[in-house]
């Protein structure tokens, strides 16, 4: 079983901690995975508009991926 720790995380202006056992390389691609859909920060923008930006790219990006995934899995169960 993985041992919780403190993590930290920077999202736009903000720096945060938290406790998981996530493993360092998986921390490592979702940190990137976060700062890809931060992007860069627009002088004057307010935390909370970065965050909802972050959240909303985040969103789209895993909407892509399960679209993808539905379509591969149906071409799977067609083949078969």
């Amino acid at each position: 079983m993985r041992t919780s720790r403190d993590v930290y995380l920077t999202i736009g202006k903000g720096s945060y901690t938290f406790n998981t056992p996530i493993e360092n390389e998986e921390l490592d691609r979702i940190k990137s995975l976060i700062d890809d859909a931060c992007g860069e920060i627009v002088k004057g923008a307010k935390q909370e508009d970065i965050l909802m930006i972050t959240c909303v790219r985040l969103a789209y990006a895993l909407d892509n991926v399960n679209e993808k995934l539905k379509k591969l899995l149906e071409k799977i169960d067609e083949a078969n």
